[in-house]
């Protein structure tokens, strides 16, 4: 009796999810999903290279003299122009010599003046045949030697006044002081830096590029330049100058840039990251890269008879509520943004949350 009992149980309980089945089957799944509204917009596609930035003028000045420095008129970060004193060093000797060498030209010209006195006389009175040609020819040899020594006067103040002004130590451009390696009062000897100066406002960038990225690159390319230790901040650039050989260790060839922009922010030396426009579309649909569905499938080539991998690419668009697959032919990728060159249209609705799951034709719910 138990076993039949236990039986009739076991059949209903069939019965019952069999019949329930086809219920069960007729209810649908609604995927929820967000989509992306596709509007033209411009994608741009970067070559990422790092690399240095040093200053367009970038110069140590030197001493000329062995003195010690007497005068420092600046500091790292000063603004100077081209001709500016930046430092003195110690003069008084050399000033005393500019000053006797302007006694000795005064005296010179005063004994020159005299002797052309005395040689314009003699000259009337050798007109006049009253003396000999011996006596004209000593004054005439006088007054040409005064002018000699008042010619010598002069080259002895010219280079007086040029070591006198050689221990004033003076920006040869326009720019910024980087650095300063003496103090006041040391002892500096002749021909060490003693200030560094920099054009922060015309600024360039070394990079080295690997051959095979070469025919990437011409002159002219604009450039976006970031550097760590400045995240808020983006600099403009352009292609300036390509070497022509390659660097025989590293197989790298070094690429110029001149940065537009630049400000006191950025120094000569600091580390960047350049991004080199090679490619721009501008009015594209451009759809985010995590909404592709790619597929490869493996035709053979009938010419070769060779079996070859080709890439196909799927995205879900929304209309009136419901799934739809579409293949898509694919542009130019930047920073997790594709440009799609076919396959949807402008204010296209795209799948990026729950193309996965969802299926063709199946209804969707949008959610934020």
């Amino acid at each position: 009796m138990l076993k039949r009992l236990l039986l009739v149980f076991a059949l209903t309980a069939i019965c019952f999810s069999g019949c329930s089945e086809p219920a069960a089957e007729k209810e649908e799944t609604v995927v929820p999903v967000k989509i992306y509204k596709v509007v033209p917009e411009s994608i741009v596609k970067y070559l990422k290279v790092t690399g240095s930035i040093t200053a367009e003028q970038d110069a140590s000045v030197f001493s000329k003299v062995s003195e010690k420095l007497v005068e420092l008129r600046v500091r790292p970060g000063t603004k100077v122009d081209a001709g500016q004193t930046l430092a003195v060093q110690y003069n008084e000797m050399l000033k005393q010599n500019v000053e006797m060498a302007e006694a000795a030209i005064r005296s010179a010209d005063a004994q020159l003046k005299l002797t052309g006195q005395d040689y314009d006389r003699m000259k009337k009175l050798f007109d006049q045949k009253a003396v000999s040609q011996q006596q004209f020819e000593q004054i005439k040899t006088q007054k040409e030697t005064m002018e000699i020594a008042l010619e010598q006067a002069k080259t002895q103040l010219a280079q007086a006044k040029e070591q006198y002004d050689n221990s004033f130590i003076k920006a040869p451009f326009n720019g910024i002081v980087a650095a300063v390696y003496f103090e006041k009062d040391q002892m500096v000897p002749a021909g060490q830096p003693v200030v560094k100066i920099v054009s922060p406002n015309s600024m360039k960038g070394k990079l080295r590029v690997s051959g095979k990225d070469l025919a990437q690159i011409k002159i002219g390319q604009n450039v976006t330049i970031n550097f760590p230790s400045l995240p808020d901040k983006n600099y403009d650039g352009t292609v300036r100058k390509i070497d022509q050989a390659l660097d025989p260790i590293s197989k790298t060839l070094e690429v110029e840039v001149q940065i537009n922009d630049a400000d006191q922010e950025i120094k000569s030396g600091m580390f960047g990251e350049f991004l080199i426009t090679i490619q721009k579309r501008d009015n594209a649909l451009v759809i985010p890269e995590a909404a592709l569905m790619p597929q490869t499938e493996v035709k053979i080539n009938k010419s070769t008879g060779i079996q070859e991998p080709v890439k196909k690419y799927f995205i879900f668009k929304t209309a009136n509520g419901l799934a739809e697959l579409a293949e898509v032919a694919i542009g130019i990728s930047s920073n997790g943004r594709v440009e799609v060159v076919s396959g949807i249209k402008s204010n296209d609705s795209i799948v990026v949350v729950g193309q996965n799951v969802v299926r063709e034709g199946q209804k969707v719910n949008v959610i934020d």
